[in-house]
């Protein structure tokens, strides 16, 4: 249990709630495959929770691609508008978001994705995305300058929304995140984090030095009362 107990939640989007990286894996190499080419999970865990330009950029620089990094997301946009259409929740965060939207929990999500994906990847999820009407924090939103993660602005801003701005109130919240830029933001910005990580990340990271509070496998894993908050009901 935290110093503190946890007073407010932010959580992450690609990975963490939804099932989205993997379609992101899925789209990218389909447009690196006519170069001969391949995003592995090392290049990749390098990308996870930067803004669409940043991440863009780097994988333009790992794979050596001839395309510009707005060639390479209108490419990347017109593989993933589809995909995005049936994107389904991960296991245990539908539970979790309904839980603490009853205890009434301040809570807003903050992620690198870009508005127009948001919407996109949100509009058939109203049931998971409904209970952060107004509390979600863009990629690509004018307010974080394209300052994305690791930088902790991201947090810092999306816990301005729940009316935290001073680094005692950032000391109580819980961030939930899936990737190693996600979890130094976090970091940097005071907050407690719990990392959830793919597998094959984990196995492409070896010895990666994050400092997470605590790691789960899934949502499922986490107990809201370890951390201060309403516990689960019987």
């Amino acid at each position: 249990m935290p110093p503190t107990p946890v007073k407010a939640v932010l959580f992450d989007m690609d990975g963490l709630m939804i099932d989205s990286e993997r379609l992101y894996t899925v789209a990218t190499n389909a447009v690196l495959a006519p170069y001969g080419k391949e995003m592995t999970w090392d290049i990749k865990a390098k990308l996870m929770g930067r803004p669409a330009h940043d991440a863009a950029a780097r994988l333009i620089e790992a794979t050596g691609i001839p395309l510009s990094v707005d060639e390479l997301l209108t490419t990347m946009d017109a593989q993933l508008d589809g995909l995005f259409r049936s994107v389904e929740p991960l296991p245990g965060v539908v539970k979790l978001v309904k839980h603490l939207e009853q205890k009434k929990v301040p809570m807003a999500i903050a992620t690198g994705s870009k508005r127009k994906n948001f919407n996109i990847k949100s509009a058939h999820l109203s049931h998971l995305f409904g209970p952060f009407e107004g509390k979600v924090l863009c990629g690509d939103d004018p307010i974080l300058e394209g300052k994305g993660k690791p930088d902790p602005t991201i947090f810092i801003e999306a816990a301005k929304m729940l009316g935290i701005d001073t680094p005692e109130e950032r000391a109580q919240v819980l961030v939930f995140e899936d990737g190693v830029s996600g979890v130094q933001a976090a970091r940097a910005a005071g907050m407690e984090v719990v990392w959830i990580p793919d597998p094959e990340l984990l196995s492409s990271l070896g010895e990666h030095g994050l400092e997470p509070s605590h790691q789960h496998k899934t949502m499922e894993d986490f107990d809201p009362a370890a951390w201060g908050l309403p516990p689960y009901d019987s």
